[in-house]
């Protein structure tokens, strides 16, 4: 019970117990308690070993904010940069503060639920408060697998029900698209405009566009990196905010997309006017560039999109929100929702139907169609032919 021993002795007028306890470090202590009768010394011994056992436990169950170091060095190991940064960065602030003293074997589920409803008390978005979820979820599972914790509290805790709200904002129409292609001609908007609205690619996979990724000869460009402002962690463990350029999110971000002739005018325009400059181009350097000739950063380019579009009187929408118009745009002129999917790089029609099913009403058009001509073919046959949703019945 005590370790490797205890020994009871008489000293004079006083009862001696001595404890030799043997710590999870493999250290080795000794203690003594003096009282005026035996068992009143073995019951003081009996104390001290509880409060050095629950010590050693202690120690050997670290609490959540003392666990958090390790599970980010090991998310360092296993994802990308900025994801095991903003792993650090959300439990830091949302999760630490408020149960970050607690043992990952005490956390109950209803503790998990206790956050989160704090968190929607407080007025953060449910979305928010689905991903602290998450990101405890992938603290307790690492706690699990290192033999700190039994269980994942977390897994009987469901997310939040979202309030709605739309997936995609409203898009440009074919009006208000066409006004703002005509609008960027000859600007420094230009080239931009051409390759968002004539390829709908996101943001960051504009951005880390480069020369080398034109194929003139067979007019097709290559998707293969994505750009983007992210939290990282310095060698000191520190976040800080910087730009990263690494493969698409998944398999099917790596796409050729054929370049329309207004683009390849575009490019062409760009590099007679970089040379006429006396600036290089290789094949290394950025399609879109600042104003000194550097990377394009997010902040510029939100200052001259907004700038392009009161300038012109057009609808201001986030630059994201041109890859959703001309997503819409092609699937209303007849695009197949697989190369709908595939172009904007999807890695499934389920997603690409999911997003923009509602702002293309002919992709059920065709269906209605399809199934009157197929279940009503006997019947035009013999009493009359469909018009407009009528029939005209023979005499």
């Amino acid at each position: 019970m005590y370790g490797d021993g205890v020994t009871v002795w008489r000293d004079k007028s006083n009862w001696a117990c001595q404890l030799r306890f043997v710590h999870s470090d493999g250290r080795v202590s000794k203690h003594q308690r003096r009282r005026a009768t035996r068992q009143e010394a073995i019951s003081a011994i009996d104390d001290l070993f509880g409060t050095l056992k629950e010590k050693e436990k202690n120690i050997l169950r670290p609490s959540l904010e003392e666990l958090l170091p390790d599970f980010v060095a090991y998310k360092q190991a296993t994802v990308r940069p900025n994801t095991a940064a903003d792993y650090k960065h959300q439990l830091e602030l949302w999760v630490i503060p408020k149960i970050g003293h607690m043992t990952p074997d005490e956390v109950e589920p209803k503790d998990v639920l206790g956050l989160m409803t704090e968190l929607k008390n407080e007025g953060k978005a449910i979305a928010t408060v689905n991903t602290v979820r998450m990101r405890l979820s992938a603290l307790m599972s690492y706690a699990v697998m290192v033999g700190k914790a039994q269980s994942n509290p977390c897994a009987h805790v469901r997310g939040f029900r979202s309030d709605g709200g739309k997936l995609v904002r409203e898009p440009w129409s074919l009006l208000e698209v066409t006004r703002a292609l005509r609008a960027a001609r000859g600007t420094q908007m230009e080239l931009f405009m051409m390759l968002a609205t004539l390829l709908g690619s996101r943001r960051g996979e504009l951005l880390a566009l480069r020369w080398g990724d034109v194929d003139f000869e067979r007019a097709e460009l290559q998707i293969n990196k994505t750009r983007s402002y992210r939290r990282l962690i310095d060698d000191q463990g520190n976040l800080y905010n910087g730009h990263i350029e690494s493969d698409p999110k998944t398999f099917s971000g790596f796409r050729r997309l054929p370049l329309a002739p207004p683009i390849l005018v575009a490019l062409m325009n760009e590099r007679s006017s970089r040379e006429k400059l006396e600036q290089s181009v290789s094949d290394s350097d950025h399609l879109l560039r600042g104003v000194q000739g550097g990377k394009l950063s997010n902040t510029t380019l939100d200052r001259h999109w907004n700038k392009f579009c009161d300038d012109n009187s057009l609808r201001r929408i986030r630059i994201h929100d041109i890859r959703h118009t001309a997503i819409v745009q092609a699937l209303e002129a007849g695009a197949r929702l697989e190369e709908a999917s595939q172009g904007a790089g999807h890695s499934s029609t389920e997603i690409t139907k999911r997003i923009y099913a509602r702002y293309v009403p002919a992709l059920a058009h065709g269906f209605a169609s399809a199934l009157a001509e197929r279940l009503m073919e006997d019947e035009t046959a013999s009493q009359g032919v469909f018009v407009g949703g009528g029939v005209d019945v023979e005499n």
